[in-house]
């Protein structure tokens, strides 16, 4: 059994800490798994509840476990990481994190346009819209709702299969066209019973809510998404750019 060095500058929380990193990272201890107790720790490494209490505290914060009331403090599933000064495809998503991207489509229809898809998409007034809903995946875990709406005039595209595919890619090869610029809106909601079933979650469990125009290479909209994610599979990053100290 591995000992924290007493005489060392590190200090105990720190050695601590770095040996269940260690521990995680070696597959030891696994995800979901249950940790051994502040009291358990503190008899194995021969050290105060409070020098533990402290590196769980930070390991905690960090994302790395998770305290689940009255079961215990576990291992947690690291988050797949997007950063928004460069979003990506949710296929590319998956790759970066070294995770295997799926789907499967609910709904692909060609359907009346609401007034914000005619606003949105700039459609005319009797222009329908495409709505493809699809359930994205994650190693063979549903991670992701997603509901996409394009213009009518490329109802071509209900020809084509979009189980375990990116679309992006059958745009791109098929049809010429490329995901340009977008304005995205990220904002907090819980899971409808809906929701919950095809996400394999508790109804009424935080999820994030993405609503998102996308242009193609001309400037012209290429879609909307309003997608559903599962708020303990991903995280956003947004870095800041010379920013001035507050006055």
């Amino acid at each position: 059994m591995q000992m924290l060095d007493t005489t060392s500058i590190v200090p105990l929380y720190k050695q601590l800490k770095d040996l269940l990193l260690s521990d995680i990272k070696e597959g030891r201890l696994k995800v979901n798994q249950r940790i051994p107790t502040e009291l358990e720790l503190s008899q194995q490494f021969q050290i105060s509840r409070m020098t533990v209490r402290k590196a769980l505290a930070e390991l905690v914060d960090e994302g790395v476990l998770a305290k689940k009331q009255g079961k215990g403090t576990f291992v947690q599933e690291e988050k797949m990481t997007e950063d928004l000064s460069s979003p990506n495809s949710f296929t590319n998503l998956c790759r970066r994190n070294g995770k295997e991207p799926g789907g499967r489509t609910l709904k692909f229809t060609l359907q009346e346009a609401r007034e914000r898809d005619r606003r949105v998409l700039q459609l005319g007034d009797t222009e329908q819209v495409i709505r493809v809903e699809r359930v994205r995946t994650a190693d063979n875990v549903p991670v992701m709702l997603e509901n996409l709406y394009f213009p009518g005039h490329l109802k071509n595209i209900l020809t084509e299969n979009l189980n375990d595919v990116s679309l992006y890619q059958i745009l791109r090869e098929k049809y010429g066209l490329h995901s340009g610029n977008s304005v995205m809106e990220i904002s907090v909601c819980e899971a409808t019973p809906e929701e919950a079933s095809v996400l394999e979650i508790k109804t009424g469990k935080p999820c994030l809510l993405m609503e998102e125009i996308v242009y193609d290479q001309y400037n012209k909209p290429l879609h909307r998404t309003k997608s559903v994610l599962r708020g303990d599979k991903f995280k956003y990053i947004s870095p800041r750019m010379n920013v001035n100290p507050m006055k």
